[in-house]
């Protein structure tokens, strides 16, 4: 009984991710990234000290988030990994007049992760998903209230030190 109606139930559960065009970072154009002036380290207040400290730190005083790329339109599946020390990438998406994007990271340690959606300027503004609350279910969402399209950036940031060739892959989800 319980089975038939599990098999019931799996057409409403919408369709699966599988289907999404793989793409490699690496591969696509990089770009300036948005501005670094109120972004917060997530890693600091975690009794962080050291060399590998203070490497972090340089390596984020660029006034920029670099690396940075630009993605490709639609839904996609996107694999990177964590290229340097400073720990985190920029990833800018065009989003249309009432559009939705929502972008999920999978990968072995997802726990070290944060995703964040900021402007070119590194701010928060209306329709970006706070992910006040820590969860270790990195990912992040933004909905296009204006009538325009709007550029916007998502953020992958790492908590922890010194973790350069973590692999992680990209669930990007426009709607």
């Amino acid at each position: 009984m319980l089975r038939s109606l599990i098999l019931l139930a799996l057409p409403l559960l919408g369709p699966v991710s599988t289907d999404l065009k793989e793409v490699d970072a690496s591969k696509l154009p990089g770009i300036p990234g948005p501005s670094t002036t109120r972004m917060t380290d997530p890693a600091r207040g975690l009794d962080f000290k050291g060399i590998d400290a203070r490497i972090r730190t340089q390596a984020r005083h660029m006034g920029t988030i670099q690396p940075a790329v630009a993605l490709p339109p639609g839904s996609l599946k996107v694999t990177d990994k964590v290229a340097d020390a400073a720990g985190w990438k920029a990833y800018r998406v065009e989003v249309s007049a009432g559009g939705s994007i929502h972008m999920r990271l999978r990968g072995l340690h997802e726990g070290w992760f944060v995703i964040r959606t900021v402007n070119k300027w590194g701010n928060m503004e209306e329709g970006m998903l706070k992910n006040l609350i820590k969860t270790g279910n990195p990912e992040a969402r933004y909905t296009n209230a204006t009538n325009g399209a709007r550029s916007i950036y998502f953020v992958v940031d790492t908590t922890e030190l010194n973790i350069i060739g973590e692999e992680y892959t990209l669930e990007v989800t426009v709607s």
